[in-house]
């Protein structure tokens, strides 16, 4: 299963919004169903985009992914701001849905879910985001990474995800214990930053571990400094998962968010420097 889509935005008022483009993608690998959720919503202000991924081993992975995902959706759009305690609302908002489901459907009462979001301020030119578990973001300036998330895994705490980029950027041990999730205890645990200023041709790419298990972060650059539109990105992007999956492949998912033009400023697409005469 595939879904893609791109939009982007503009604001008329005095104060210019920056532009914005997304795309994204969601497929269910071998697995019998699909355990991914994906969503976002965006206006001529504010940004709010989220990926979650069902935690294997438990019913309902999907219902609690599409909780989580709609849940802080709503609850952003009702009060959108980069506030800390106002991204913290939004998570704690989506563990406390997980949990009431879960006491509702007591066949699904261990339900649980990750969750990585970003904020986005279209007038201040301003993000943040937040994580719960080993759902990931990954922040790229001029086609090269400046961050990404740490999962909340017993993997990444005990450096084998540090050592895995040393491995062609999969995973040393494929079983990845998770120390946070939603839905998993009565307090949202998230890893939350501080508002970061952005610049033109920023890119984010917000995934579940199924994509992320199967390329690197090398393959996410170079996609990146190939690509004339974060429609494209994810082409690229997709196209190296699925030379890698196997008939064990978990769903994988990603959501790519464009800041300005990043096809102007990735080192693919600049301009050669001349040399001195």
């Amino acid at each position: 299963m595939l879904e893609a889509t791109r939009s982007s935005s503009s604001s008329s008022s005095s104060s210019i919004a920056v532009p914005i483009s997304t795309s994204q993608f969601s497929c269910v690998g071998e697995r019998s169903g699909n355990q991914d959720a994906i969503g976002y919503h965006l206006d001529e202000r504010n940004g709010c985009f989220v990926v979650s991924d069902g935690v294997g081993g438990n019913a309902g992975g999907e219902l609690a992914s599409r909780i989580a995902v709609d849940t802080a959706l709503n609850t952003f759009v009702a009060a959108p701001s980069l506030a800390a305690d106002n991204i913290q609302r939004c998570v704690k908002a989506a563990n406390d849905a997980i949990l009431a489901k879960q006491r509702e459907l007591t066949e699904q009462s261990r339900m649980s879910a990750t969750f990585v979001s970003l904020f986005v301020d279209r007038i201040t030119n301003q993000a943040c985001w937040a994580h719960v578990g080993d759902s990931r973001l990954y922040w790229f300036r001029r086609g090269a990474l400046m961050q990404r998330t740490e999962d909340h895994s017993l993997s990444e705490r005990s450096g084998d995800a540090a050592a895995s980029h040393q491995n062609g950027g999969e995973r040393l041990v494929k079983t990845n214990l998770l120390y946070r999730a939603l839905g998993a205890r009565a307090t949202a645990e998230a890893t939350i930053t501080a508002p970061q200023r952005l610049a033109d041709g920023d890119a984010f790419l917000l995934c579940t571990d199924g994509l992320w298990q199967l390329i690197s972060q090398q393959v996410m650059e170079r996609s990146l400094q190939l690509a004339d539109s974060a429609e494209e990105w994810l082409a690229l992007i997709r196209r190296a998962a699925e030379a890698k999956a196997d008939d064990s492949q978990d769903n994988y998912s990603a959501l790519a968010v464009w800041v300005g033009f990043p096809q102007q400023v990735t080192l693919a697409g600049a301009p050669a420097i001349p040399k001195a005469a």
